[in-house]
């Protein structure tokens, strides 16, 4: 009887042993991927907002601003490595119900480093764009370190520097800053009245445009929990600043960061899989292992001896 329970001890702890490496290892591997039917929305929203209205042809100040940017997958066009993603973007003056500015994008990334990939018509504004870097994502198991990542505005490739680890709502956080130093990204065409520099008629203007952005990144999953976004455009004239086509804060409502938490939630499963369950297979398995073979040893018959 011993040495059968020897032996059971020792099959059930080869058996823990085995499927250590391959939850840590193959399943944890298929769970970290960014889904293939990904789809999302989240609001940005600033208060005492400064914008040109072009419409009105006057600067509006102190308004309340939200930025609604919906994510959706292309199934047709993703595949097993690489998730392609269409986004839409409008800012609105809440108050005057007033579009200030919409954008889309098109990108294709990585479903495990969140890196942008060159494929799948990529654009800008529905101008072709090659991107790089971290598209929309950070990648899961995020590392304490600079990453680079990609600006759509000014269309740069630039680091993105990790500055701290946060709890949010007691969950963990990496905060990233990217800074985009001032930067012309077109021309506008104003008139000089509206200017510093007075006058008649009209002055063709670049269009300067900086932004401090600030991401909260849940790091076993790469989520964004928050998102904050300190812009500012300009229009200037030989390098002298002459009107303030936008300036303002805007950072992700609650709404939106309680959703980025319950997408990031998974994070549990994550580390359950690739780390919780292996360790307890191993530590079980050895002592199962260990206990068998100290089974049937002392299960073995005495020799006999000869007189």
């Amino acid at each position: 009887m011993r040495r059968t329970v020897a032996v059971v001890c020792i099959a059930l702890g080869v058996f823990c042993l085995t499927m250590a490496p391959m939850l840590r290892f193959w399943l944890a591997s298929a769970v970290m991927k960014t889904p293939m039917d990904y789809y999302s929305e989240t609001v940005n929203r600033g208060e005492d907002v400064t914008y040109f209205s072009a419409e009105e042809v006057e600067s509006i100040e102190g308004a309340t601003v939200e930025a609604y940017t919906t994510l959706r997958a292309d199934v047709a066009a993703s595949d097993d490595e690489v998730v392609v993603w269409d986004q839409f973007t409008w800012v609105e003056d809440i108050d005057r119900d007033f579009a200030i500015l919409s954008t889309t994008r098109r990108a294709g990334h990585d479903r495990v480093s969140g890196e942008a990939a060159d494929c799948c018509d990529a654009s800008v504004n529905d101008e072709s764009v090659a991107q790089s870097g971290q598209a929309f994502k950070f990648p899961f198991l995020t590392e304490q370190r600079d990453y680079e990542f990609f600006d759509t505005t000014s269309q740069q490739t630039l680091p993105i520097e990790y500055e701290g680890t946060e709890t949010i709502e007691g969950m963990e956080v990496y905060r990233f800053v990217q800074v985009v130093e001032p930067t012309k990204v077109g021309e506008r065409v104003l008139p000089k009245s509206l200017l510093e520099m007075g006058g008649e008629g009209d002055a063709t203007t670049d269009e300067v445009y900086s932004v401090t952005r600030t991401y909260w990144i849940e790091p076993s999953t790469g989520v964004p929990v928050n998102l904050r976004e300190e812009q500012r455009r300009v229009a200037e004239v030989d390098g002298e600043e002459q009107l303030v086509l936008f300036e303002g804060s805007l950072e992700f409502t609650d709404e939106t960061v309680d959703n980025a938490l319950e997408t990031a939630s998974q994070s549990g499963q994550i580390t359950l899989i690739r780390t919780t369950l292996p360790i307890t297979l191993v530590v079980v398995g050895g002592g199962l292992l260990i206990l068998g073979v100290l089974l049937y040893v002392s299960g073995r018959p005495a020799p006999s001896r000869r007189h």
